[in-house]
């Protein structure tokens, strides 16, 4: 398994990047981007989850987003923003590739291939967050819920996917107890198993079918940028 945009990345190209990766192995609720700090590296999810949060001045939060192996943290540095308020974590514990961020600032700059597929990236981004804000608006919580679930599953590769429930109710905007309603009715369809912090997917196809148009909708234009044809 390994991370998306490095996998279409020339081998040119990922040659001068990889004496500068490290794999690390990330842990739940790990930074990885703390809030008016300096960027200093980047991370290239491998079996990892990290998760974008968005907090008010109460305290209350919401998921503007996640990051898994098809993507990659540190995106304010290419816009030469340095830092942001955003608050990343890890949210699923996992593997990741980490590159110094002014490593993959020059390689950005520089030119080439990198600069395409990172800015391809920047465009997903923007993408799933545009969606995001309308699909909080217009959609109901279980189809919602089975578009979570299936981009959660997508960014780790896997079909178990080791979500708390508060993880979920700030992922989808609601309290505990609404989360867990919409797990219970999704598996009373035989379409998850729900349990002690893990959600294991069965039914892929009847989840798909479940979940609100967004998803096939982001994936299909992230498969149009990254699909290895273009």
């Amino acid at each position: 398994m390994e991370n998306r945009i490095l996998a279409v990345l020339p081998g040119e190209e990922l040659e001068r990047l990889r004496p500068h990766m490290e794999r690390v192995r990330l842990t739940r609720g790990q930074p990885v981007i703390v809030p008016e700090k300096p960027i200093r590296d980047f991370y290239f999810p491998v079996t990892c989850l990290l998760s974008l949060v968005t907090t008010m001045i109460d305290g209350a939060s919401v998921e503007s987003g996640t990051i898994g192996r098809e993507g990659v943290s540190g995106v304010p540095v290419l816009l030469d923003a340095r830092q942001t308020t955003m608050p990343t974590f890890v949210q699923v514990a996992g593997e990741a590739l980490r590159v110094r961020a002014d490593v993959v600032k020059a390689a950005y700059d520089s030119g080439g291939r990198v600069r395409t597929l990172l800015n391809r990236y920047i465009h997903t981004v923007i993408v799933v967050g545009s969606h995001a804000a309308a699909c909080n608006r217009l959609h109901g919580l279980e189809a919602r819920f089975c578009k979570w679930l299936l981009m959660s599953s997508d960014g780790i590769g896997s079909d178990a996917v080791g979500l708390t429930q508060e993880f979920l109710a700030v992922m989808l905007g609601v309290r505990r107890a609404g989360v867990t309603e919409a797990a219970l009715k999704v598996q009373a369809a035989g379409l998850i198993s729900y349990g002690r912090g893990l959600i294991r997917i069965i039914d892929r196809e009847g989840l798909e079918r479940s979940a609100c148009e967004c998803y096939a909708r982001t994936k299909a234009e992230y498969e149009r940028l990254f699909g290895g044809d273009s």
